[in-house]
């Protein structure tokens, strides 16, 4: 199935990837004096593996544009497919998106109340236990600015108007 091409493309990305890692292992463990030439060689080497690997790659979408595949194969591993993500559990991740969907209306609801406007709240959450306790505060930041620099705020109304 594999052409003898494509096989030996592959032994050769397989011989630069183990060059590659020779040459990187002997420079971490070399004087300061031969790591500039032996970085030299792991950039040479890495310039042929990735025309090597650009060669391999193209062969592989050659191939596999030529490719086909038996009815009798293909029911055989449709019918695998179909076993196998029958057991698959799917429920977590209609639960995790209801709980968003809550949440995400809870938002809404919040912004929506009459009063406050969306721009002057803020909620925030402190993680005390990363993934397991943080605590969470809603803050009217208008109405706290209001309760702690009154002055300021009545001389930007003032400005306002």
């Amino acid at each position: 199935m594999i052409s003898d091409r494509l096989s030996h493309l592959q032994s050769e990305v397989k011989g630069y990837y183990d060059q590659l890692a020779c040459q990187e292992t002997a420079k971490r463990l070399t004087e300061d004096a031969q790591k500039v030439r032996l970085q030299q060689g792991i950039d040479k080497l890495k310039k042929e593996l990735g025309s090597v690997e650009r060669d391999y790659w193209e062969r592989w979408r050659a191939e596999i544009r030529g490719l086909t595949i038996p009815e009798a194969d293909a029911e055989i591993v449709a019918s695998q497919l179909v076993g196998e993500v029958e057991f698959l559990e799917i429920e977590p991740a209609v639960q995790s998106n209801a709980a968003l969907m809550k949440v995400l209306q809870e938002i809404k609801a919040e912004l929506s109340k009459p009063g406050i406007p969306a721009a002057g709240k803020l909620k925030a959450a402190i993680p005390l236990l990363p993934g397991l306790i943080s605590y969470e505060m809603e803050l009217d930041t208008e109405g706290l600015l209001r309760r702690v620099f009154p002055t300021f705020c009545n001389f930007a109304d003032k400005l306002k108007k």
